[in-house]
C-alpha cells in the first residue's frame, strides 16, 4: 500500500472492486477527475488492481496519483493459483475456482480496513464518500468513531446483485445505516432501499443522470454490421441471451460481427456456448481496454439487464459512441432509450434478434438513431451537472454531522 501526504481533504473518495472493471468504476473515477479540476480538495483511495485496469481502459491518466493505494498481495496469489474461474467446466452458474478465488480477493479488503482507518484518523478528511467495496472497508473506522460522514453510493436496484456475495449482505445493510445521505443511481435503487432495506427516504437523494466522456467516447465517421455487449458477465446482464441472440442474427445477415467485452463468472459458459452455436469465428469475447474503438465503429449496441437498464454506463457510453441501441425493456430503461434512438425488446432471443436485425437491415436509420443517441447523453448526462449533484451532497453529509452532534 502507498500513500502521500496532502493537506486535510474536503471530501474521501473511497472506490474499491478487486473483482472486475465496470460501469460504476469508471462514472466514479472520472468523478475524481473532474473534482480535482473544479478545486474541490479531494482526495483519492482506491485498490491497485482497479487503478490498473482504469489507466489500462484510459480512464485514468498514467500520472494519476491517488491519496492511498490498496495493494493486492493475497488477491495476485490466488489469481496465480486458481485463475479467475476461465479454465471451468461450462455450464456452472458458479465455478467452485472462480467462489474460491473471489472469496479470497476480499481477504485483502480485511487489511485494507487497517490501512483506511489509520489514514482516516489521520488525515481527517471533512466527509467520505463511499463506492462498491468502500463501503465495507471503512465500515470499522465508522464503528470504531473516527470515521468522517458518509456518502455512499447505490448503483443497482438489488442489494445481492450489488454486493455480490451473502456473506457481504448483513455488512452492507450496516454501512447503509450509518450513512449519512444515501446516494441512489434511479429512483427505483431509491424505492428498493425504503421497501426492502428501510432506509429512511429522507437520507436519500437520486442523481438526474450520470457522467459519460464525450470526448473519448465519439461515433467514427463509418460504421460497421457490428453489434456489441459490454458488462460484467454475470445473470443480472444476460450475457446469454446475446449468445443466443447472436446465433439467430448471424442466420440472416452473416456478414455481422459481435464482441462480448466482459469477464466474470459466466465466461466459461458463455464462451462454451459460442463454440456450440459455432459464433467463435463472428465474436470477440472478454474485455478490452479500449472498448470505445469498436463502439465508435459499431452500428448496434445490446443492453440486456434483467432489472434496468437505466443509466447503464456502458449503455450512455455506446450511446455517446453514436450506436443505435436494443434493449430490454424493464425499470426505467424508457426514460433512455425509446424509438428515436433504438428498440426496447422482450427478454428472448426472438425478440432481441428481431431487433437487431432490423437495424443492420436499415443503416442510415440506426445511424439515425444513433446521432440522436448522441445528442441525449450530451444533453441529459453532463459533468457539471452531476458534479453539482455530488457536492450538494457532500455538504448535507457534512450538514447533518454537525446537526447530529449538537
Amino acid at each position: 500500500m502507498t500513500e502521500r501526504s496532502t493537506p486535510r481533504p474536503h471530501v474521501a473518495l473511497i472506490l474499491l472492486n478487486n473483482t472486475s472493471l465496470g460501469g460504476a468504476e469508471r462514472r466514479f473515477a472520472q468523478v475524481v477527475t473532474h473534482l480535482q479540476r473544479r478545486k474541490v480538495a479531494v482526495a483519492f483511495v482506491i485498490n491497485e488492481s482497479l487503478l490498473a485496469g482504469l489507466v489500462r481502459a484510459g480512464v485514468l491518466s498514467a500520472e494519476t496519483s491517488p491519496d492511498l493505494v490498496i495493494g493486492e498481495r493475497v488477491g495476485k496469489l490466488a489469481d496465480a493459483i486458481l485463475g479467475r474461474g476461465e479454465g471451468t467446466a461450462a455450464g456452472s452458474a458458479r465455478s467452485v475456482r472462480w467462489t474460491l478465488a473471489f472469496f479470497l480477493r476480499k481477504l485483502d479488503y480485511l487489511i485494507g480496513c487497517i490501512r483506511l482507518g489509520w489514514w482516516l484518523r489521520h488525515r481527517r478528511p471533512e466527509v467520505m464518500h463511499l463506492v462498491l467495496g468502500g463501503a465495507y472497508v471503512a465500515l470499522p473506522a465508522q464503528l470504531g468513531g473516527w470515521a468522517p460522514p458518509g456518502v455512499l453510493s447505490m448503483v443497482c436496484p438489488d442489494l445481492r446483485e450489488s454486493v455480490g456475495s451473502g456473506i457481504g449482505i448483513p455488512l452492507y445493510r450496516e454501512a447503509l445505516r450509518r450513512a449519512r445521505v444515501v446516494d441512489a443511481l434511479t429512483e427505483s435503487i431509491r424505492d428498493m432501499l425504503v421497501r426492502q432495506e428501510g432506509v429512511p427516504p429522507a437520507r436519500i437523494r437520486v442523481s438526474a443522470g450520470s457522467v459519460v466522456d464525450t470526448e473519448r467516447f465519439r461515433p467514427a465517421e463509418t460504421k460497421r454490421p457490428w453489434v456489441v455487449f459490454v458488462g460484467r458477465l454475470i445473470p443480472e446482464k444476460n450475457p446469454r441471451l446475446f449468445v443466443e441472440a447472436c446465433a439467430l442474427v448471424h442466420a440472416r445477415v452473416p456478414d455481422a460481427r459481435f464482441f462480448l467485452f466482459g469477464d466474470g463468472e459466466l465466461k466459461a459458459d458463455v464462451t462454451a456456448r459460442l463454440r456450440a452455436l459455432g459464433l467463435e469465428s463472428c465474436t470477440e469475447i472478454g474485455w478490452r481496454d479500449r472498448v470505445q474503438d469498436v463502439l465508435a465503429e459499431a452500428l448496434v449496441f445490446v443492453s440486456l439487464q434483467r432489472l434496468d437498464n437505466y443509466p447503464s454506463q456502458a449503455l450512455l457510453e455506446a450511446m455517446a459512441c453514436g450506436t443505435a441501441v436494443v434493449a430490454t425493456d424493464v425499470g426505467l430503461t424508457w426514460k433512455l432509450v425509446d424509438e428515436s434512438v433504438g428498440v426496447r425488446v422482450r427478454a428472448t432471443p426472438e425478440a432481441v434478434a428481431e431487433g437487431v436485425t432490423s437495424l443492420l437491415a436499415d443503416p442510415p436509420k440506426a445511424v439515425a438513431m444513433g446521432r440522436r443517441g448522441r445528442e441525449r447523453v450530451i444533453q441529459q448526462h453532463s459533468i457539471d451537472a452531476y458534479l453539482d449533484y455530488l457536492e450538494r451532497l457532500y455538504d448535507l453529509a457534512r450538514r447533518s454531522e454537525s446537526a447530529a452532534a449538537e
